[in-house]
């Protein structure tokens, strides 16, 4: 099992009637020990992607698992 698991992650956001997806089906794993580096454009969704990772936001659908605990258990 992997340190860092996200399976299929996506994140909307909403302003009104209109949806934002900030994450589509983000799906990787991080080894314990392994570096990892968040590139991309401006608005691609790292910042949503840290923050998910971080338990600061909660994914729109998928699941993250986090040295074997679901993220989406935590209170």
């Amino acid at each position: 099992m992997a340190f860092v698991e996200f399976e299929k992650v996506s994140k909307i956001y909403h302003t009104g009637a209109v949806e934002i997806p900030a994450l589509r089906d983000a799906t990787f794993q991080v080894e314990k020990g392994e570096i990892c580096v968040i590139v991309g454009a401006s608005g691609a969704g790292k910042t949503t992607l840290l923050n998910i990772l971080a338990a600061l936001d909660k994914p729109t659908g998928g699941s993250v698992i986090l040295d074997g605990m679901d993220l989406a258990k935590i209170k």
